[in-house]
């Protein structure tokens, strides 16, 4: 992307120093779309150029997305797969005995005070063969609106 040798800023400092009109000229470097007083994410570039690094496609396109509001990318940290809040409760009657599954942070499901990954793995431990876990608690489209509408 650059055409010309351009000496860099060595330290936040100095980029910090510069003016904005030359913080923008050094965006064009990296950057196809303008500047907007982001000297932090300047910095990186930067870095990364003086480490000899590149930013992979993927982060940038999530770098894009959470631009313009931040907070989005909070919120969606602890979402799971199957868009249920963390703190909601699924309940499964089987055989005649209730059984109970609590969703967890960061894509876990707690049963028996045990963690696991998917509803599938305690689904299977609750039937003793492989089902979905899905669709062993119920979980259609109704039922995940209804659940994540409480909180």
């Amino acid at each position: 992307m650059k055409c010309k040798k351009v000496n860099l800023p060595q330290s936040l400092e100095e980029l910090n120093s510069l003016s904005y009109e030359k913080k923008a000229d050094l965006w064009k470097l990296f950057v196809l779309y303008p500047y907007k007083r982001q000297t932090r994410a300047l910095w990186y570039y930067i870095q990364c150029e003086n480490h000899g690094l590149k930013i992979e496609q993927k982060h940038m396109t999530k770098i894009r997305k959470y631009m313009n509001n931040p907070e989005l990318s909070s919120q969606n940290i602890f979402k799971n797969k199957y868009k249920l809040n963390p703190g909601v409760l699924i309940t499964k009657t089987f055989r005649g005995l209730e059984f109970k599954v609590l969703i967890g942070n960061n894509n876990e499901f707690i049963y028996k005070d045990k963690t696991y990954k998917t509803l599938s793995a305690i689904a299977k431990e609750i039937c003793g063969k492989k089902v979905s876990g899905p669709d062993f608690f119920g979980l259609d489209n109704k039922r995940i609106k209804h659940l994540t509408s409480d909180k």
